[in-house]
């Protein structure tokens, strides 16, 4: 679920100087949003790092031949020497490989002039490194530095950790992340090759082969070993915002759920159903919260002092009043609060020394507001019986015939 805030529009005068706020209740943003999000500030010189890595490589290859001028099975072909290096023993060449590949899956920004254009070669980087089994190769890679035991307690045994404390773990959730929610977005344009293959990452996402537990099922582990204290070097942001996307991506959104509670409801022979409640939501209006505390704890007090406050910034502001006036203003003010009070007690009192006939009576001409902008799930007469059995129960009074709109 996401909600992007656009901005504000100002109340009018008299709504305590709330701002409302232009907010979007959806599954997900924009595309530009979502990856932008997995990185930090402080994760930009990795981005330098990252294209350092792949022209190191590429320049190996091809000489000075740009990234974007190379046909499709070229482009295949230096994927697959990438990922023979993440075969190599030495960890700081896989390392260096992992940060080429990821550089790929940025959409190779140093080739790129504007940011649809990284947008959309991110977006075919990453159908072609899942083509070439690139997401099979970094879930072995992230297995492989879970179960690093040796990381774990040299982690434990820092007082304060660092990024350099979970590099490794950082660039394969990265490539991960960047891979599902790229193929995750559905856009009029795809051809049906990548359609197929989008259904079929879905699938071996919620139900892996050879018994091997699903992809969430690992991501759950890893918060469970950060939360019990076991691994605190656990990059948590980007393990949850991963775990986000593929919950997201392979169990459906909010109009996934709607189909599947319609689906079951016509299968079981129940009625459809009145209203989409999401679709009520995204209709409501967003506010801001109260800006100070005394807006919700004090209103009424905060209404009687408001004079008195006033006088009292203008005291501050006057320098030639005199000390007997103020004081006599002080007192003025304390009287009139006194005889507020005095009114408001008169008039509870004539209130209770009504008959009970009476306010009845009055009652009865009661209408009730909608608590809820959607509609409930229990009947009428179930919220009438419950308000009644209270009242008899806690005062033992009968409220009759009122009318709930």
């Amino acid at each position: 679920m996401e909600g992007s805030c656009k901005g504000r529009r100002r109340e009018p005068e008299g709504s305590l100087d709330c701002s409302s706020l232009e907010f979007e209740y959806n599954d997900s943003d924009h595309l530009s949003a979502e990856l932008s999000e997995l990185y930090s500030y402080t994760e930009e010189p990795d981005l330098i790092l990252n294209r350092r890595c792949f022209e190191e490589r590429f320049r190996l290859q091809g000489g000075e031949v740009r990234w974007i001028t190379l046909d499709p099975a070229q482009h295949r072909t230096h994927v697959m020497r990438l990922l023979d290096e993440l075969e190599v023993v030495v960890r700081e060449k896989r390392l260096s490989a992992a940060r080429a590949i990821l550089y790929l899956a940025q959409g190779v920004f140093g080739e790129c002039e504007t940011e649809s254009d990284v947008l959309r070669w991110s977006r075919y980087n990453c159908f072609l490194l899942y083509q070439t089994g690139t997401f099979a190769v970094f879930l072995e890679l992230l297995n492989m530095e879970i179960a690093n035991s040796q990381a774990c307690s040299k982690a434990l045994r820092k007082p304060a950790l660092s990024l350099a404390d979970s590099t490794e773990l950082r660039v394969f959730l990265s490539v991960m992340y960047l891979l599902v929610e790229n193929i995750r977005q559905q856009l009029p344009e795809d051809d049906t090759e990548w359609k197929t293959q989008r259904e079929t990452f879905r699938s071996e996402l919620a139900f892996p082969c050879n018994g091997e537990e699903p992809f969430a099922h690992l991501l759950f582990t890893m918060v469970t070993k950060f939360c019990s204290g076991h691994s605190p070097h656990f990059p948590m942001k980007k393990v949850l915002l991963l775990l986000w996307k593929v919950l997201l991506f392979t169990l459906g959104g909010f109009s996934e759920v709607q189909s599947a509670k319609e689906q079951k409801r016509a299968e079981v022979g129940l009625p459809p159903l009145s209203e989409d409640c999401i679709q009520v939501v995204k209709n409501m209006k967003a506010t801001a919260p109260p800006s100070y505390g005394i807006e919700l704890g004090e209103p009424q007090k905060r209404g009687r002092r408001s004079r008195k406050d006033s006088l009292d910034l203008y005291n501050e502001k006057d320098p030639f009043k005199s000390e007997e006036s103020t004081g006599a203003e002080e007192e003025e003010t304390e009287d009139s609060e006194n005889m507020m009070d005095t009114e408001s007690d008169i008039q509870e009192r004539d209130l209770m020394s009504q008959p009970l006939s009476a306010l009845r009576s009055n009652m009865e001409r009661v209408y009730f507001p909608k608590g809820l902008p959607w509609a409930p799930k229990v009947r009428q007469k179930d919220i009438e019986d419950f308000l009644e059995m209270s009242r008899n129960k806690f005062i033992g009074f009968t409220l009759g015939q009122c009318v709930l709109v």
